[in-house]
């Protein structure tokens, strides 16, 4: 199962009425892509208008919760942006960040090291996760980043759906992002843009695979400050 990164109303995202990036590919090349996903709702609403309430409900409700306003621009028209660092090209962003925060931890040279897919299991980030400093929503498990005018850090919160859901602030992430390019030189000397136009092969280092993902993940958060839409992880 792969994942994707979705910036957009959630009114949009939740009628389905967008496509990840290989499907998009697949479209232009006269194929159909089918994605599966976790947890996937095969009774959903369909309504557009049943939908947008349904959310603009939500916003009220997580506004009030936060004791500051949740209202970002919603319609199931407006234009959303996607892209595909996959969980090679996230992880290894989790895993800087993790050794970033736990040094101690990080494997020495020419010993096994820790597999981005499966980072969740390296000691450094099992160890960091516990009481980050730098990086507090990346080795959180948040998944959902919104254009909120205070900074709640990290909360657990039921989507519009009901699923639980960790989820922080796009400011903060960007900020976090921006501080892990600056004290481990992500992406010094390269090109985001270039980065951004092919993953790397089976066998990229961990620094190949995180300047991918660095480069995906800060272009689709600039793109959702500037235009105050949320950012969620989609597999």
């Amino acid at each position: 199962m792969g994942l994707d990164l979705y910036v957009g109303p959630l009114t949009r995202y939740h009628l389905g009425n967008w496509q990840t990036i290989m499907q998009q590919i697949g479209a232009q090349n006269g194929y159909d892509v089918r994605i599966v996903r976790a947890n996937e709702d095969e009774e959903a609403e369909t309504d557009p208008a049943v939908v947008h309430n349904a959310v603009r409900e939500w916003q009220h409700w997580l506004g009030e919760a936060l004791g500051s306003p949740a209202a970002w621009l919603e319609s199931p028209s407006q234009p959303y942006w996607t892209d595909k660092p996959d969980w090679d090209g996230f992880g290894a962003v989790i895993l800087l960040a993790a050794y970033d925060e736990r040094p101690d931890l990080r494997p020495a040279a020419g010993a096994r090291q820790d597999s981005p897919r499966e980072f969740g299991d390296a000691p450094a980030y099992q160890a960091a996760s516990e009481q980050p400093q730098r990086y507090v929503t990346l080795l959180a498990g948040v998944e959902w980043w919104l254009p909120l005018t205070e900074d709640p850090v990290v909360i657990e919160a039921p989507r519009p759906t009901g699923q639980p859901t960790r989820m922080a602030s796009i400011d903060r992430l960007a900020a976090e992002l921006r501080l892990l390019n600056e004290r481990a030189n992500v992406l010094a000397g390269h090109d985001p843009a270039e980065l951004r136009g092919a993953a790397p092969g089976a066998g990229a280092s961990l620094e190949e695979t995180a300047r991918f993902g660095l480069a995906v993940m800060l272009d689709l958060v600039e793109t959702a400050i500037e235009h105050r839409q949320p950012l969620l992880m989609d597999y």
